[in-house]
């Protein structure tokens, strides 16, 4: 080999390796690169995650104090509704303490002029104011339980008294005595005061409305009128209602039960009654020129079976005031009792009403009944009352007549 093939060589091996080295510091740079920007993301992205957590952190602690703003605003509101509500309640107590303060120091110094010791003094002075304090709270929350309260108040404004008594008699001097009735008054006006507080509270008057109170009252005057006039049987009605257990009957059913032992009869019917209405239709029946009898079934008939075309036809249901056709109640009228071939004298007019004439009977209305006679088995089962129900109503004495024929045709056939 020549010395200038070894030259070349050792040149190209130099410029491979001069290559390889640029290529090996490409590279490392190329990695440093890397390496330098995979930091700088890592580094962004703690950045990030830095600023996001200081935005939560920084939401939370402006929901935080959102929450005890809100907490504060309300628990405000609160106070303040509840101050409202208790408006009473802080009256009441500054009247207590305007009326305890000057009452305990002139019983101070009322017991101290009898020569007691101060702490005697003191603790009957206290005794007393407590003592009306004790019975009043120990009232209202009877009351509030709903159970008794008398006792309570008679506690309440006798200790009151006595300690009123005292200022009263122990005041001292002044022009006309006013000032020895200004220290009772400071006795009594806590206790008045909290007590007309608690009438606005838990009074029944301040629970149930205005028809409420009202309706009370009327039953209450209805329950005395009853037993101022009716003793005996209210009575016979706390009997029944002491007797049988506590709200198993009602009360009006206990009265109905009451009456009908005591007078064995419906509701404001008495045997007084019974024989006045006995006397009236002896009366009416003279006055009409019938007997009793017929007058009373007259009137049962009337009430039974009113009329519905009748005779009359529907002028005539038109124009009377009576089931029947007459003015009252049972059509005790002229004209009804005229068909029975009586003379009656008319209420309103007082004239004679004429007899009137029974209407021929209507051939379909007979057929209709025979058809009946045949369903029931024969006219021995016809009635009235079935009649009037086969031809759709009518008057009860067109029915009989109906009824009467087809039992007639009947019989003369066989």
């Amino acid at each position: 080999m020549s010395t200038t093939s070894f030259y070349d060589e050792r040149r190209k091996d130099k410029s491979a390796d001069r290559a390889e080295d640029r290529l090996d510091r490409l590279t490392e740079r190329e990695e440093e690169r890397k390496e330098r920007a995979t930091r700088a993301e890592e580094e962004r992205k703690e950045r990030a995650a830095r600023a996001e957590e200081e935005r939560r952190l920084r939401k939370e602690r402006e929901r935080e104090r959102a929450r005890r703003k809100a907490e504060r605003k309300a628990v405000r509101a609160a106070w303040f509704a509840k101050l409202g509500r208790e408006g009473d309640t802080v009256g009441a107590m500054i009247v207590m303490a305007c009326g305890i303060v000057p009452a305990l120091f002139f019983q101070l110094r009322a017991l101290n002029g009898e020569s007691l010791p101060g702490v005697i003094s003191l603790c009957l002075a206290v005794m007393l104011e407590a003592g009306a304090w004790v019975a009043t709270v120990s009232g209202e929350r009877a009351k509030k339980e709903g159970r008794p309260v008398g006792r309570f108040r008679v506690v309440m404004w006798a200790c009151a008294t006595f300690a009123a008594a005292i200022n009263y008699s122990h005041a001292p001097a002044s022009s006309g005595g006013w000032l020895a009735w200004v220290l009772a008054a400071a006795s009594y006006a806590g206790v008045f005061f909290w007590e007309v507080r608690g009438w606005g509270r838990h009074g029944v008057s301040a629970t149930r409305t205005k028809a409420q109170r009202r309706e009370d009252r009327r039953s209450r005057r209805h329950d005395r009128r009853r037993r101022r006039r009716f003793p005996t049987v209210y009575s016979r009605y706390t009997d029944i209602l002491t007797a049988r257990p506590f709200g198993t009957i009602d009360t009006e059913e206990a009265w109905r039960t009451a009456w009908r032992d005591e007078h064995g009869a419906e509701l404001a019917t008495t045997a007084r009654v019974v024989a006045r209405r006995g006397h009236a239709d002896k009366a009416l029946a003279a006055a009409y020129g019938v007997g009793v009898e017929t007058l009373a079934v007259e009137q049962l008939l009337g009430d039974l079976f009113p009329p519905d075309g009748g005779d009359d036809g529907p002028a005539a249901r038109r124009s009377s005031g009576g089931p029947t056709g007459g003015p009252s109640k049972g059509g005790r009228g002229a004209k009804t009792l005229g068909r029975k071939g009586k003379e009656a004298i008319d209420r309103v007019t007082g004239r004679t009403a004429p007899k009137v004439p029974d209407r021929p009977l209507n051939a379909a209305h007979i057929a209709q009944v025979r058809a009946l006679a045949d369903l029931l088995g024969g006219a021995a089962h016809l009635s009235v009352k079935n009649v009037r129900q086969a031809i759709g109503g009518g008057n009860y004495r067109y029915a009989m007549r109906l009824r009467d024929h087809v039992k007639a045709e009947r019989k003369n056939a066989r």
